[in-house]
């Protein structure tokens, strides 16, 4: 069965639920002996400022978007390089074996700019295998079985660099999965314990009050009231 999706339940980004969080947790230890009366203790508080810390210094999404983009270069420029080292043998093959043959046609390079990863690299052992099973005929034309073994050097690199993207853009899935997770499980204390702050001043003290407010928007901030179009 297939997981569900994790959605995070704030609104602002990452970095303003670090801001806001700490901001909070400062009021908190200043009001600290109020927090005590509803069994908010000093380490419940300290353990909250830890998971903040933590947070602000996992890896952002930005860093590993950036290793999946460097990944896939790697991967696409080898995968020129290898199809430049067939295109070489292939020009030994025409030379030897008409377009039309059957024998041409045996090494299925006629869509080589646009096979896909999977595609390219059956290819390219293709070439090698019937290459070398014709080496006799086409070496008149200046094939050499080191031509064939750079194709496979680079198949195999080509294979790795594939394994590495692949690897990459699934870290990536699991580091943001477990980023909103943890962002969540910030978020949801947070809410808890900022209302218990506005709980403690609601009708004693209003500044202190607000300062327990915490607005779920794209800033963090309250939304601006947009004024009421004036009368014709």
């Amino acid at each position: 069965m297939k997981k569900q999706d994790v959605i995070r339940n704030y609104n602002f980004s990452d970095g303003t639920l670090v801001t806001k969080g700490l901001e909070k947790v400062a009021f908190m230890q200043r009001d600290q002996t109020q927090f005590e009366e509803y069994g908010i203790t000093t380490t419940f508080v300290n353990d909250l400022k830890t998971l903040i810390g933590a947070f602000s210094g996992r890896l952002t999404d930005e860093e590993a978007l950036g290793d999946q983009m460097n990944s896939t270069a790697l991967k696409n420029d080898k995968a020129e390089e290898l199809r430049e080292a067939i295109r070489v043998v292939m020009a030994r093959v025409v030379l030897t074996y008409n377009l039309n043959s059957g024998t041409y046609h045996k090494f299925g390079t006629n869509t080589l700019s646009r096979q896909t990863d999977g595609d390219l690299g059956q290819t390219a052992k293709r070439v090698v295998r019937v290459g070398t099973d014709l080496m006799a005929s086409l070496a008149f034309n200046g094939l050499t079985s080191g031509e064939l073994d750079t194709i496979t050097t680079l198949d195999t690199e080509f294979s790795r660099l594939i394994t590495e993207q692949q690897l990459e853009i699934a870290d990536r899935d699991i580091e943001q999965e477990d980023r909103v997770e943890a962002g969540n499980a910030i978020y949801t204390t947070l809410v808890k314990y900022t209302n218990t702050g506005q709980s403690i001043w609601e009708s004693s003290d209003v500044a202190k009050f607000n300062d327990y407010v915490l607005y779920n928007t794209h800033s963090g901030e309250p939304e601006e009231e947009t004024p009421a179009p004036s009368a014709a």
